[in-house]
């Protein structure tokens, strides 16, 4: 029977690692200081690119998420398998989960093999994007919204948004407040919203999507786990800012006004 120990290592991007023949890892959760698309290859096939914004290597103050939790979409490292990190020079991930010890003759648990097998077409990784709302010296006028997250997966693709999305507008001439920025949700053109105002403003408040949750901001991230929105193939998903102050924004004299917005999805290339 198969005995398991604790797993919770620190790999570093340009070293190559082997399992031994009579061990294996189960990766339940990872986390790196990457801030640019880091991904564990394990036996030449490429998993789930993530960055330090949506998986960090530790839970802190300054940002709540911690590594990110692949739940269903762990990873496996079978025996006499090599796996690395690909990714920035020197960066690392941290790799949490099981160690796996095999008996002489024993295989690997089938339902590991089989998540081996399908590991690298369906996995959990992330979308970023940035758009300039205002250049240096300008405004952004009132009820103007930008586009600043735009997917068309390929035909054989799906993505699946159903975790955690955050947005952050940065504009040194000032802080944005509450009831000044929304972001809302397009599928095919059709946003995922209320039409009018009559019903209250447009889109979700910016700042109840905290770019990282933080113990200064917003502790609770704003997910899509119990709502999910599934981009086929061939199809387009937008994500846009809304300034609903009623008036413009202006940047300030020296650096321009942007918006950002990150979010954990699920992939799957279909068969």
């Amino acid at each position: 029977m198969v005995k398991y120990f604790k797993l919770d290592k620190i790999i570093v991007q340009g070293t190559t690692y082997e399992m031994p023949n009579d061990r294996f890892y189960v990766i339940r959760r990872i986390g790196t200081d990457a801030t640019t698309a880091a991904k564990l290859v394990i036996d030449g096939v490429e998993t789930g690119p993530v960055i330090n914004d949506i998986a960090p290597l530790h839970k802190t103050s300054s940002n709540q998420l911690g590594p990110l939790d692949l739940k269903n979409l762990f990873y496996v490292v079978p025996p006499n398998k090599t796996f690395y990190l690909d990714g920035p020079s020197g960066a690392k991930m941290r790799i949490i989960g099981q160690i796996g010890v095999l008996a002489p003759g024993e295989a690997m648990p089938p339902q590991f093999a089989s998540r081996f097998a399908e590991q690298g077409k369906h996995y959990w990784t992330y979308k970023k994007a940035t758009a300039t709302l205002a250049a240096a010296g300008g405004s952004w006028a009132a009820d103007a919204e930008a586009d600043v997250l735009t997917l068309t997966p390929k035909t054989i693709e799906k993505y699946i948004f159903n975790h955690v999305v955050m947005a952050k507008v940065e504009n040194s001439a000032s802080a944005i407040s509450e009831g000044e920025v929304a972001v809302r949700f397009y599928l095919e053109g059709t946003p995922l919203d209320i039409l009018t105002t009559g019903p209250g403003h447009k889109g979700i408040d910016i700042l109840s999507m905290p770019y990282p949750p933080s113990g200064t901001t917003e502790r609770i991230p704003f997910t899509l786990e119990d709502l999910p929105i599934e981009v086929l193939g061939d199809h387009t998903f937008e994500i846009k800012v809304l300034n609903i102050s009623g008036s413009a924004i202006s940047a300030s004299d020296t650096a321009d006004m942007t918006a950002t917005i990150a979010a954990i999805v699920e992939y799957l290339k279909q068969k």
